[in-house]
């Protein structure tokens, strides 16, 4: 067998297995951030007898697999979904090395290598914020603005390594402005046309020439569909273009359909696997 080859397959297993470990932290992030409670200090310990659980018991996945997903300590059932976003995060970034498994760096690396594996970090780092927004979004109907931010904050990373590689600085910008001006626009277009119902042309014009609709939008009940919408902007930014176009279209489409109530908690699930579609089938100039 080649001995790149090999390399690559060690290198993709070690990313499958950071994986885990991440989505272990990931886990904490999910739980914890919503409540305000750090996420860098305390113990993890049973939600049912309050056991403190000691390294046996955290060992990402395999924990929940060798204790049949019970406590070790008073045998209540241990949900499994510790355990699948474990799995989910494990096989993403897997997946995401092994499809740029060129980006490994070897000894003796030119810049452009390197940019290349700080690219597909920051691409892991991505994965890592979208999973924890979803699932906050899935638990409490409402994404974090934080959180959005946070995605926001690797574009400047991204652009900082153009620097080193100035050719890429231009394409880069060039392709995070052009999704970001398209998600932009479909947000204001779907902020005028949602709900969607059955208004009659003067009542829709009305809203729209009134202020209606976007005062209804920053209401404080519109906060969901806020966050989610930035989230969207912003994960739809850092990918680029044309890796953000399944983001762009699976997301108006969801939008626009009616009884938005029924679909809000599962909005960043929807940004999530069509983000991970575009930058699988169309790689983005930026990641």
């Amino acid at each position: 067998m080649d001995v790149l080859l090999v390399f690559q397959i060690i290198n993709t297993l070690f990313f499958g297995v950071f994986g885990l470990v991440i989505g272990s932290f990931l886990n904490v992030c999910i739980y914890r951030i919503p409540e305000g409670r750090t996420i860098v200090k305390g113990h993890s310990m049973c939600m049912s007898c309050g056991h403190e659980l000691g390294a046996p018991d955290l060992v990402p996945l395999f924990s929940w697999l060798f204790l049949k997903g019970k406590c070790r300590y008073c045998g209540s059932p241990i949900s499994s979904r510790y355990a699948k976003i474990e799995l989910l995060t494990g096989l993403v970034f897997a997946g995401l090395a092994w499809q740029r498994r060129d980006s490994f760096y070897l000894p003796a690396a030119s810049v452009p290598d390197i940019i290349r594996f700080m690219t597909l970090i920051i691409l892991l780092a991505l994965t890592a914020i979208v999973i924890v927004s979803m699932m906050i979004q899935k638990d409490h109907k409402s994404g974090m603005f934080r959180l959005s931010a946070s995605v926001f904050a690797l574009l400047p990373i991204r652009v900082i390594l153009c620097f080193f590689d100035l050719p890429t600085l231009l394409p880069v910008l060039q392709s995070a402005s052009k999704s970001f001006l398209l998600s932009a626009v479909i947000v204001f277009l779907l902020i005028i046309i949602t709900p969607f119902d059955l208004r009659s042309p003067r009542v829709f014009f009305g809203d729209i020439f009134t202020g209606k609709s976007f005062r209804d939008y920053f209401a404080p009940s519109g906060k969901t569909i806020r966050t989610s919408d930035l989230l969207f902007i912003a994960v739809a930014t850092i990918i680029g273009f044309p890796a953000s176009v399944p983001c762009l279209f699976a997301y108006a489409a969801v939008r626009t359909i009616r009884n938005q109530d029924i679909f809000l908690a599962y909005l960043g699930i929807v940004i999530a696997a069509a983000a991970l579609a575009g930058v699988v089938i169309f790689p983005g100039t930026i990641l």
